[in-house]
This record gives C-alpha cells, sequence and structure tokens, in this order.
C-alpha cells in the first residue's frame, strides 16, 4: 500500500504552520522549555504505559503508521468482480467458482464467503459468518484508535498539570518578580505542548483511524450484499444494480452514472 499524501500534507502543513507563527512572535527558544517536556512527555509515556499491557504496546507503532497508509477501495472494481462471480455461476454453477475465484479477487474476506457458498452455507449462514468476522475486525481497530483517543486525553490534561506546577509556586512567590517569568513560562508552554500533541498530531490520528475503519467495513458489506444475491443466484445486471444503489444509501459516489456511461462506451464500441 502506498503513503497517504492528503495525511502528510496535512500534517506539514499544521506543523508548518504553528512553526511559523512560533519564529514570528519572537525567539523560537522561548517554547522550549525542560520541566514543560517532562510534564507533557514522560508523563504521557508513564500514564500510557501504566495503561496497557506489553502487547497492546507493542502495536503502538504500527497503529500510528497505518494512519499515514493509503487504502483507497476501487469501489466500482468491486463491483465488477462481484458481477463477473455471479456471471460465472449462472452459466456454469457455484462448483466452478472454486477454481476461479483465485483468479478474479486476491480479498480474503471475499474468498471466504465463495467458499462459504460452495460449501452449501444457506443466507443466514453466510450472513452470520461473515458479520462475525465484521464485528472482530472492527473492536481490532478500536484497540487501536482508542489507544491514540488516550493519548490525546493526557497530553492535554498533563498540559493541566504543568499549569498548576507553574501557577502554585507563582502565586507563592508573589513577592519575588523574579521567579514569576519562568514559573509562567511552565504554566504556558506545558499547556503549548499538550495541545499541540493532542489536537495536531493524536486526536487527528485517530480520526483518520476511525474513517479508515469506516470505509473498510462498508467495503465488506458491500461483499455481502454480492454474495447473498450470488448465493440466491440473482441475475449478474441485477445485482450490479443493487450493489450500485447500496452504495449510493451510504453516500458514495454516484456510481449508477459511471456504470450508464460504461455501457454506452461499449454499445458504441
Amino acid at each position: 500500500m502506498s503513503r497517504s499524501k492528503s495525511t502528510w500534507i496535512g500534517l506539514i502543513i499544521g506543523v508548518g504552520c504553528i512553526a511559523i507563527s512560533i519564529m514570528a512572535s519572537g525567539d523560537i527558544r522561548t517554547f522550549l522549555n525542560l520541566p514543560s517536556f517532562c510534564i507533557t512527555i514522560g508523563g504521557t509515556v508513564g500514564a500510557v504505559v501504566l495503561s496497557f499491557p506489553v502487547d497492546r504496546l507493542k502495536t503502538l507503532r504500527p497503529v500510528m503508521k497505518k494512519a499515514f497508509i493509503n487504502e483507497k477501495f476501487d469501489v466500482e472494481k468491486d463491483i465488477d468482480t462481484i458481477v463477473s462471480l455471479a456471471e460465472i455461476t449462472r452459466k456454469e454453477g457455484f462448483l466452478a467458482l472454486e477454481d476461479t475465484v483465485d483468479e478474479i479477487t486476491d480479498d480474503k474476506f471475499l474468498k471466504e464467503g465463495i467458499m462459504l457458498i460452495i460449501d452449501g452455507a444457506d443466507k443466514d449462514q453466510l450472513m452470520e459468518s461473515l458479520q462475525t468476522e465484521i464485528y472482530f475486525m472492527k473492536q481490532r481497530h478500536k484497540k487501536g484508535w482508542e489507544m491514540l483517543d488516550m493519548i490525546g486525553s493526557e497530553v492535554t490534561s498533563l498540559g493541566l498539570v504543568g499549569t498548576y506546577v507553574g501557577l502554585i509556586p507563582m502565586l507563592i512567590n508573589l513577592e519575588d518578580p523574579t521567579k514569576l517569568g519562568p514559573l509562567m513560562a511552565i504554566e504556558l508552554v506545558t499547556s503549548f505542548y499538550g495541545a499541540f500533541l493532542a489536537y495536531v498530531i493524536f486526536l487527528p490520528m485517530s480520526k483518520r483511524l476511525k474513517v479508515m475503519n469506516a470505509n473498510e467495513v462498508t467495503r465488506k458489506e458491500l461483499f455481502i450484499e454480492g454474495l447473498m444475491a450470488i448465493e440466491e443466484s440473482q441475475n449478474p445486471k441485477v445485482i450490479r444494480e443493487r450493489l450500485t444503489f447500496y452504495m449510493m444509501s451510504k453516500g458514495g459516489k454516484d456510481l449508477r452514472s459511471q456504470q450508464e456511461d460504461k455501457f454506452k462506451i461499449k454499445e458504441v464500441a
């Protein structure tokens, strides 16, 4: 899979605009504060290690890496694949799919559904098995974005802790003006670190993973619709219309107009 250009562009724009604003406001060293860094980063690392077992912690890097991967699904191609499988079924029967499914698709989920049909699974069994797989996939994905949500929440909270760390000594030393500046710096810079990491890095990454999960679920549900139609031995043209309308109901692009244009091109040819 290729890298997601939009994710990298968004990250660069977010970090770049903030960096430019910092440089334009004065000395960048003003925003480099060791106590603030220790409170925000050290506190977050400690909280994450405390919250999750080691096996979950090992998945954090792959989860973050996945947010920068471009998982683009070609819905029109998926519909064409299902229609091709339906055409084979209509002409040669279900058993013919066993020899041809590997040539038509490399999607494991779709292959699993085809094998269930070949093995004689009825509609209820087919639906239950595939929906169960979708459920466990969603739970697996949820564990990933929950970690990022937790980190985003922690860095924000620890930014508030930094505010207290700077504010309490500052109130105690109001009579000594020389101490007010450094203490206020800890207070504000720690809050800045927390807000930056939460709202520019971790929470947007979590949101992207949720969107990717929703897209993958929609694609698998499209496969289920197609597999149910194949199991019922529906006409391939009817299946194409059924899947096109299904994706339109999910808020996708107008696939029907694309399909009509495709047929017109074939007729002209």
